[in-house]
Formats: structure tokens, C-alpha cells, sequence
């Protein structure tokens, strides 16, 4: 397996291995911080409204069940089954939610054809070596002219970093019962990620929001074909 390879690997099975308590890490068992969110869910609604949307990382359905109440449809990917069957408990209640086993790098089995897609907490995970196959990948399961919405986290303190040869920074993480790992967890720039979008998007909108402590890019997929825009 190649460094990348084994970069996304050991960022899956930290995942896997976090599921249990993912909800209670990230926040959303926290009553004080839901209300705050509040605002946040009905932007992002606004983005999806009435769309068949494709959903990249999944995790434990969170942001699923927000997008899922407006929009027409939504396919929620994710590579790790145990995530995938706490997210479609999760959203149980909503009939046009559906789930699917994907590599986010391949997405080998998931349909063409999307009106809009969304990845929130991922953009930070994808190896930088693996960021245009990434894009051109999900973008050829959408529509010309799809909405896209990627949310990340803007840099914090508090872990042990170090930078690989290619330039990710692999964090280290620990879990309450004492397991250690080291993921890929980057933190692009602003013209970072709009020189990643150049060519193969247009609306390019990238937003900091050090109150939500995350930047969010919103962007429209260029109408022009993937293969011929891949030269």
C-alpha cells in the first residue's frame, strides 16, 4: 500500500474505532451547543432544498437528517459500516434517506446523476496527493452546474502535529478507552482551496467563520465534462 494509501486507512479505522462515542465527542449530545446549530442547520437546508443530494463521509448521519428534511432525496456515502448503520438509525424516520458503502476515492457503485452534494468534516481528511481525484470523482456523479458544500474546521490547538513528506499534517488523536492514532488532518487555506476548485468549478464562494470555528466553500460543478477538462 502507498503512504497515501495507508494515510486513508489509518483515518478510516480511527473513525471505525471512534463511533461509539462520535456524537458525544463532536458535540451533538450537547444540548447548549444544539441550540447554536440552529442557525447553522437552516443555511445549509436553504443550500438543498428540493435537491437529490449526494452525501460524502457521512459519519454518524448528523448532518444527514438536517439535509434530508428539505431535500427531495439524499445518498449518504460513507466507507466505515459501523458509521453507516448509526446514521441510518439516525434518520429512520425519513423515507428519502438512503445509505451505500462508498469509498469516497472511487465511489465505485454510487449513481450518476445528482442535483447537489455535500461533505462536512471530510475536505481536512483527503491526502493533499489524493485531493483532485477526490474532486473530478464526485464530481462526475453530478449534475453540470451541481451545488456543491464543503464545511471544515479552521486550525485549533491541542494535539500533537507533525507534516509528511507530501505535505499533509497527520494529527494524533486518542480515544477514552486509550487507543492512539495518527490521521490526516489538514488545514487548507482559503487559496488553497480555491486553486483546488480552478478548472472544475465556478461560484467559488469560501467563507471563515471563526464563530462556528469551521470555513465553508460553496461552489457550483463546471458544466464543462470531466473528460475533457482532465485534458
Amino acid at each position: 500500500m502507498t503512504d497515501a494509501g495507508n494515510l486513508v486507512a489509518a483515518t478510516s479505522a480511527y473513525y471505525a474505532a471512534r463511533s461509539p462515542v462520535y456524537d458525544e465527542t463532536a458535540g451533538y449530545s450537547d444540548l447548549e451547543a444544539e441550540q447554536i446549530r440552529i442557525p447553522i442547520k437552516a443555511r445549509f437546508q436553504g443550500l438543498f432544498k428540493g435537491h437529490t443530494v449526494l452525501e460524502i463521509a457521512c459519519g454518524t448521519g448528523y448532518w444527514t437528517h438536517t439535509i434530508g428534511e428539505v431535500a427531495e432525496s439524499v445518498l449518504a456515502t460513507d466507507i466505515n459500516p459501523c458509521l453507516l448503520a448509526l446514521a441510518r438509525d439516525r434518520c429512520k424516520d425519513l423515507c428519502n434517506v438512503s445509505f451505500q458503502i462508498a469509498d469516497a476515492y472511487t465511489l465505485a457503485g454510487v449513481p450518476t446523476g445528482f442535483s447537489a452534494a455535500f461533505g462536512i468534516w471530510w475536505w481536512s481528511h483527503v491526502s493533499r496527493e489524493l485531493l483532485s481525484v477526490f474532486l473530478r470523482v464526485l464530481h462526475s456523479k453530478l449534475q453540470p452546474g451541481a451545488p456543491v458544500l464543503f464545511v471544515d474546521q479552521l486550525p485549533y490547538a491541542g494535539h500533537f502535529r507533525r507534516q509528511d513528506p507530501q505535505g499533509n499534517t497527520i494529527e494524533r488523536r486518542s480515544l477514552p478507552d486509550g487507543r492512539s492514532f495518527e490521521i490526516i488532518k489538514n488545514f487548507p487555506t482559503g487559496e488553497d482551496v480555491r486553486g483546488a476548485l480552478a478548472g472544475i468549478a465556478h461560484k467559488v464562494e469560501y467563507i471563515e467563520r471563526p464563530d462556528e470555528k469551521s470555513w465553508n466553500v460553496t461552489y457550483n460543478v463546471s458544466t464543462e465534462s470531466p473528460a475533457s477538462s482532465s485534458g
